[in-house]
């Protein structure tokens, strides 16, 4: 994602709303093909809209998180890799 974006929301303490953490899960039938997951979670009050890609791709998910709310999200699958790289940025 290239370009010069809004700064992040913040929480009264100066924290940011928004944390994003990957994890990986194998299929129940194919367990080589793995599902690779992102947890958005919104420590904030107000609704945001979240996009998160691969890095360096514009392959990307819209994630919208009311306040106070955590999702998790398939952001795609893999033939057995259990690692990726992502990045994300908030939406207004």
């Amino acid at each position: 994602m290239k370009g010069t974006y809004a700064p992040a929301h913040k929480a009264p303490d100066g924290t940011a709303c928004i944390s994003v953490h990957p994890s990986t899960h194998p299929q129940v039938i194919n367990p080589k093909i793995i599902d690779q997951i992102v947890t958005v979670n919104n420590s904030c009050g107000q609704s945001i809209n979240v996009q998160v890609c691969y890095a360096g791709s514009t392959d990307c998910i819209t994630v919208a998180l009311n306040g106070y709310q955590k999702l998790q999200r398939v952001l795609g699958i893999s033939a057995g890799s259990t690692s990726f790289r992502y990045e994300y940025r908030e939406l207004y």
